[in-house]
């Protein structure tokens, strides 16, 4: 059995909608949370709840460590947060693996950054994220 380290995990994304994701360089971490809605279909006078899934949806973080970077993919994401009318163009694949087999793609919208600098370690940016649409699990 294989076990996966947080090494082989990656970031691509494409801010520009133009069907060419690439990767994002010195990406520390990233996690998502994909949820289903719960919706009640109890029947009037029922014994016990009865559920069915509803809406699913999904939202993340992407750490990514700053090196001042003056085009491209990462600065796009780093900036996202900025654009206001975003229409969830923004596509990307979450990796679990180097191979590429394993991962979620998906289209996003950037709904916060955290930026900081604390003396002597490197500079950090949380990238913070909801899904928009269909999510691919390849996993």
């Amino acid at each position: 059995m294989a076990f996966y380290r947080g090494q082989q995990g990656t970031v691509f994304f494409d801010k520009a909608g133009s069907g060419g994701v690439s990767e994002i360089a010195a990406v520390r971490s990233w996690s998502m949370t994909v949820e289903k809605e719960s919706l009640d279909v109890t029947s009037q006078g029922a014994t016990y709840r009865a559920n069915v899934g509803g809406l699913i949806s999904g939202s993340g973080t992407i750490e990514v460590m700053y090196d001042a970077p003056g085009a491209g993919d990462k600065l796009d994401l780093i900036k996202d947060v900025i654009q206001t009318a975003d229409e969830a163009d923004a596509a990307v694949e979450l990796y679990l693996d180097e191979t590429g087999g394993k991962k979620i793609t998906g289209t996003i919208v950037v709904t916060s950054s955290e930026y900081s600098a604390t003396v002597g370690e490197l500079e950090m940016i949380t990238i913070n994220f909801v899904s928009s649409g269909t999510l691919t699990l390849s996993i």
